[in-house]
Order: C-alpha cells, then sequence, then structure tokens
C-alpha cells in the first residue's frame, strides 16, 4: 500500500518530515527554495523605514525604495539629508535589527 506521501499527485520541493514542524518553518523553507526571500525583504525593509525613522524624520521623507541591497530615502531638504546621511550607518544597523538579518548593505539619501 502507498504511503500518503507517495499518493500524492505532485512532488512538494519543501523536504518531507513524518514529525509535525511548524507551519512557519515550512513557508519559510518555500519562500527560500521558490526564490521570494529578496522580494519580500526588501518590501519589509521599505514598510520597516517609517516606522523606525519616527515621525519627525518621516515627514521628511517623501519616497523610499530598494534595489539591490540598498535602501534609497528621498529626502525633501537638504539640511536633513546631509544630517541623516551622516547617520547612514548607524541607521542599516537599526533597520537590519529589526528586520532581524541583513538585509539592507546600504543607505542612500537623496
Amino acid at each position: 500500500m502507498p504511503t500518503l506521501r507517495e499518493s500524492l499527485p505532485f512532488r512538494s520541493s519543501v523536504a518531507y518530515s513524518d514529525t509535525p514542524r511548524p507551519l512557519s518553518a515550512i513557508l519559510g523553507e518555500l519562500i527560500e527554495k521558490l526564490g521570494y526571500r529578496e522580494g519580500i525583504d526588501a518590501a519589509r525593509a521599505v514598510e520597516a523605514w517609517p516606522e523606525l525613522a519616527g515621525p519627525t524624520v518621516a515627514n521628511v521623507t517623501e519616497s523610499v525604495w530598494m534595489r539591490d541591497g540598498r535602501l534609497f530615502v528621498k529626502v525633501r531638504s537638504a539640511a536633513w539629508r546631509h544630517q541623516l546621511h551622516l547617520q547612514r550607518e548607524g541607521w542599516r544597523h537599526r533597520l537590519n535589527d529589526h528586520l532581524g538579518r541583513e538585509v539592507v548593505d546600504e543607505i542612500v539619501f537623496r
């Protein structure tokens, strides 16, 4: 008699185990295998910026986007842009700590 796994009409790309596993572990593995991790991490970084920056900095931020490990933050004034640029490594560390992994390689203030 075939096992349940053998009777499935498809083969999952996620590692099979006879023991129960948390759904978060299975989904995390699937996200990695399907290649969605980078896009999800980029979206999380963009969404986290206003919260981490706080209301004062968020109010002078026009837009935020990620490309190739770089977080771009468009700032309304040259004075704010200069101040944030001087603190960019601190912002990068705070953001990566918040995300729980090294997602942002560099922050560019424009």
